[in-house]
C-alpha cells in the first residue's frame, strides 16, 4: 500500500507539471492570431453597373470585373487592388482583404472589364473595347473617394456599347489570354 501510495502521488506531481507546461501551448495554440499584420480598415464600396440599360446576361456578354486603383500613382509591389464582379442584377461590392470588406479610405480611380467566361476563368480581351480600364482615367463617373467608417455607393453607370471605340489596351488591360 505504502508503494502505490508513492506512485500515485508521484503520478499527481507529474499530471500536474504535464498540465502546466501545456496550458500556454494549448492556448496559444486556440487563440485566433492573424495569419500576417493586421489588414488596414477598410470601408464598404458598391454600386451597379449596366449594360444598354439593364444588367448584362452573362451568358450574352461576359463577365464585369471591377477594379479600384489608387487615384494618381501606379499601384506600389504588394499593394492590394480592390477588386470585385459585377452579378446578374449589375451589383458589386468591392473586396481588398476579404469578402465585401470594400477598400481603403483614399482616392481611387474605378476600372471595368467585360471578360468572356469560359472553363477555368476569365479570359481577355476587354469586350468593352479598352474603354474602361485605365488607371489614369479622368471621367467623373470613374473616380471614387472612400471615407473612414461611411459605405460608398459609387452611381449607378450606364455602359452604351454602340457608343464605344475600341481604345489602345493599358498596361492593366486582360490580355487576350486567361485572367488569374
Amino acid at each position: 500500500p505504502a508503494f502505490s501510495l508513492e506512485n500515485e502521488m508521484l503520478q499527481t506531481k507529474l499530471s500536474r507539471l504535464l498540465l502546466l507546461l501545456l496550458v500556454p501551448v494549448l492556448i496559444a495554440g486556440c487563440s485566433k492570431g492573424p495569419d500576417g499584420p493586421t489588414p488596414p480598415k477598410t470601408s464598404v464600396v458598391s454600386g451597379t453597373v449596366l449594360v444598354n440599360g439593364k444588367p448584362a446576361p452573362v451568358i450574352e456578354y461576359g463577365q464585369i470585373e471591377l477594379k479600384l486603383y489608387p487615384k494618381g500613382r501606379d499601384p506600389k509591389p504588394g499593394e492590394r487592388i480592390p477588386k470585385c464582379l459585377a452579378d446578374k442584377d449589375g451589383n458589386f461590392v468591392f473586396n481588398s482583404y476579404r469578402a465585401g470588406d470594400g477598400a481603403v479610405p483614399g482616392e481611387y480611380v474605378l476600372t471595368m472589364e467585360m471578360l468572356r467566361v469560359a472553363l477555368g476563368g476569365l479570359f481577355g480581351p476587354d469586350r468593352f473595347g479598352n474603354n474602361f480600364h485605365s488607371p489614369s482615367s479622368t471621367d467623373p463617373r470613374f473616380q471614387v473617394t472612400v471615407v473612414d467608417d461611411e459605405p460608398t455607393v459609387i452611381p449607378t453607370i450606364d455602359i452604351k456599347l454602340d457608343e464605344l471605340k475600341q481604345q489602345p489596351a493599358h498596361k492593366y488591360a486582360s490580355p487576350a489570354g486567361k485572367r488569374d
